[in-house]
């Protein structure tokens, strides 16, 4: 909430939320069709890792069959996402540590990377910060919205040699859809999870408009006031 001293109390979530027809129980959707509208969409990365986008339409399905190998990735392919980067500490001490805590034994990459997202979803405290998002100090805090969670995942996920990287785009939740963060992880194909959510794979209400880290994800400051969002069917 954001009071302004003229007026009342603005509730600045609500003021971004793209309005919707109801999706009922969306925490179960596998198939989502919508068509997308009201701005340039062109830049944005609607196709690919599960989605389907053309002529304005977009088709999303969850994940089902995700194909695993031993980690660490024994692959050359995805390099940079198993990569350390400023905020995305994969090298920091603290952050290998804990991910082997996590995993244990477990060499399995989809095994592993369900017992991360279990974690992450159960240690970190559910509130907004005003910060931006470090791997290292979201472990040392364990507190912080989606792009905390999600910054953190990807940290240890790739600590772990599970190939991963974050994404953001918007969300179905009660009554419309909100701009939102949530990692993937390459299990055949980019698979999208969400820690914040502990969904594992994602709902496919979940729609990617960007890949990549922060800087990118400011991009989608262009779609606020503007996307409009027709369900057209879900199952």
């Amino acid at each position: 909430l954001k009071l302004d001293k003229r007026g009342p109390a603005v509730d600045i979530i609500a003021l971004v939320k793209i309005p919707s027809s109801p999706i009922r129980n969306p925490n179960g959707v596998k198939l989502l069709k919508a068509r997308l509208s009201g701005a340039p969409l062109d830049a944005f990365e609607l196709a690919g890792g599960g989605q389907t986008w053309k002529d304005g339409s977009l088709e999303i399905r969850s994940a089902t069959a995700m194909i695993s190998y031993s980690i660490p990735y024994p692959g050359k392919d995805h390099m940079p996402d198993l990569q350390a980067t400023m905020l995305v500490q994969s090298d920091d001490k603290n952050i290998r540590e804990q991910a082997a805590e996590i995993i244990g034994k477990e060499k399995d990459a989809l095994e592993a990377a369900k017992k991360l997202n279990a974690w992450v979803y159960g240690a970190i405290n559910k509130q907004p910060v005003v910060s931006i998002p470090s791997a290292v100090e979201v472990l040392k805090q364990k507190v912080g919205d989606c792009n905390e969670h999600t910054t953190l995942y990807t940290a240890m996920a790739r600590a772990a040699g599970i190939p991963a990287r974050m994404v953001a785009g918007i969300v179905y939740m009660k009554n419309g859809f909100y701009y939102h963060a949530w990692p993937e992880v390459w299990l055949g194909e980019w698979t999208a999870i969400d820690p914040t959510f502990n969904q594992f794979p994602a709902d496919a209400t979940h729609i990617r408009f960007i890949t990549g880290d922060l800087a990118k994800q400011a991009e989608i400051l262009k779609l606020v006031g503007k996307l409009k969002v027709d369900v057209l069917e879900y199952k």
